[in-house]
């Protein structure tokens, strides 16, 4: 075997990866040049109906040529899509239920078609945790058509079904790794650059979309429609999701090389900050602990150099009067006496104290739509009694019940052991990354349920890539294992 065959394998792999960005560009690109060509052009009303039909094109097209590019197009939606919809209803009439925010979870949907494949597949120990996982949840989702009905349930459904999908997508699609991990990548150095400085010009200069929506939606806990006066959201529907994809988004930075994590890494803290979502700050923190405690002393000092460029690099924007002050009394409600007497950490504990006798004394659960926006279908528009759910330790079992609960939670315990202790992908940084980001969603649990929804699919996804990394460099060894048995063989030494 010559060199240059030796080589071709990849050579073609490193075509295939750099195939990826103009793809990404031309579909992802031209879906959001249409978009917003529109949306200038004052089309925002006939925006609101072909937004979601051309999302899912787009993504069906890229999901059966080029996976990589799906799952980019996949994320901007997530990341844009509650952006979209605000610019159209402020200048088209508000919505209550509008088809726009249906766009993530029907190009999402594809990948049903992944499960279905490889469904026989979840017998394979790496994988087979996620089977008592849809079966709990699958036993919720009767339930709750029976006790909140048909839509409220099969809304819900997609909340809690499809973000385990995209994980046992991204795992079965290992032999994409290389591509997939250099697309996520770049998807969230990108999105903390854009998301973030948007969330930055929001606190400093509110746009009228959004101060339109805040004053329609009514919900106080993210502050008042002016400038200086908000708890920034970004391009998302409310702090929390938005403060997780910035915090999982400078995790993935400090994990990267190149100047890109640079650029994206000083909007990303400096709105993280502004968000004032103390559970993503907590979040954030234990996934640089594990980076951290994943990390040999050389990386390690690489990670805590990157971490001070970061916030050195945030100063001037942080030293801003009205940015120090904003951040600075949030940070004093989580030390001292100051956290005790915080209303929110009242509020929290009597929540705790009332809840758990209804979230446990249920065996069978409320099923799948008892909670959350789902509530909506059944209360005219308005959430309902538990709309919102303070503790995604206690939202679980109040939905899944007794034995779903108990599935659900022993499946998520499996893939989180599994990640933290595999064997052929311990020295890739993006793995360690992949274990970081599921880290610092899943200890949020405490606070929200952040296992459903856009949160969520940032956990199992990356759940996803760390079963992914250790497919693919588990077949790694056991190509250069093959080739030394041949390459042994041809010199006449026995194999082992």
């Amino acid at each position: 075997m010559t060199a240059h065959s030796m080589d071709h394998p990849i050579a073609g792999r490193r075509r295939q990866i750099k195939l990826a960005v103009p793809v990404s560009l031309f579909f992802v690109g031209g879906f959001w040049a249409i978009v917003l060509l529109s949306c200038s052009a004052g089309l925002t009303g006939p925006a609101r109906y072909f937004y979601t039909p051309l999302a899912f094109m787009v993504a069906a097209v890229l999901f059966v040529r080029f996976p990589a590019a799906y799952l980019v197009h996949v994320w901007w939606l997530w990341f844009l899509t509650p952006f979209v919809r605000r610019v159209v209803d402020f200048h088209s009439g508000w919505t209550e239920f509008s088809p726009i925010m249906l766009a993530p979870y029907v190009a999402s949907l594809l990948m049903i078609v992944t499960l279905i494949r490889f469904l026989p597949r979840l017998n394979q120990r790496d994988m087979f945790p996620f089977a008592p996982i849809l079966v709990g949840l699958g036993l919720a989702y009767p339930i709750g058509i029976m006790n909140a009905g048909f839509s409220p349930a099969t809304f819900d459904a997609l909340n809690w079904f499809l973000p385990v999908i995209m994980g046992i997508h991204v795992a079965f699609s290992w032999r994409s790794y290389e591509k997939l991990k250099i697309s996520t990548e770049q998807v969230f150095l990108l999105g903390a650059a854009v998301v973030g400085g948007y969330g930055i010009y929001q606190f400093f200069f509110l746009a009228p979309w959004d101060a339109f929506w805040m004053r329609v939606v009514q919900m106080d806990s993210i502050g008042k429609p002016a400038p200086y006066e908000v708890r920034i959201f970004g391009t998302l529907n409310s702090p929390g999701p938005y403060a997780d994809m910035l915090a999982a988004s400078l995790l993935v930075a400090l994990g990267a090389a190149g100047r890109l994590p640079w650029l994206a890494g000083m909007p990303a803290v400096v709105a993280l900050l502004l968000s004032l979502v103390r559970a993503a700050w907590v979040g954030f923190a234990a996934g640089l602990f594990l980076l951290l405690a994943k990390m040999d002393m050389s990386k390690r000092a690489k990670l805590v150099a990157a971490v001070v460029l970061t916030i050195v690099s945030a100063l001037p924007l942080l030293s801003i009067e009205q940015v120090s002050n904003t951040v600075t009394t949030r940070l004093e409600t989580m030390v001292g006496s100051e956290a005790k007497e915080d209303q929110s950490y009242k509020d929290r504990v009597h929540f705790f104290q009332t809840f758990i006798v209804d979230a446990l004394s249920n065996p069978f659960g409320m099923g799948i739509g008892a909670t959350g926006v789902a509530t909506k279908f059944a209360n005219n528009g308005q959430m309902g009694e538990h709309g919102v759910v303070d503790s995604g330790l206690l939202e679980v079992p109040f939905v899944l019940g007794w034995l779903g609960g108990i599935l659900y939670i022993s499946g998520v315990a499996l893939l989180v052991r599994s990640a933290f202790t595999r064997k052929w992908s311990k020295h890739d940084g993006f793995a360690t990354v992949a274990n970081a980001v599921a880290l610092s969603v899943l200890v949020q649990m405490i606070f929200t349920n952040t296992l459903t929804g856009f949160i969520g699919t940032m956990f199992w996804s990356f759940i996803g890539f760390a079963i992914a990394a250790e497919r693919h460099w588990a077949d790694k060894a056991d190509q250069a294992d093959r080739a030394d048995r041949v390459s042994g063989s041809a010199r006449g030494v026995p194999s082992r």
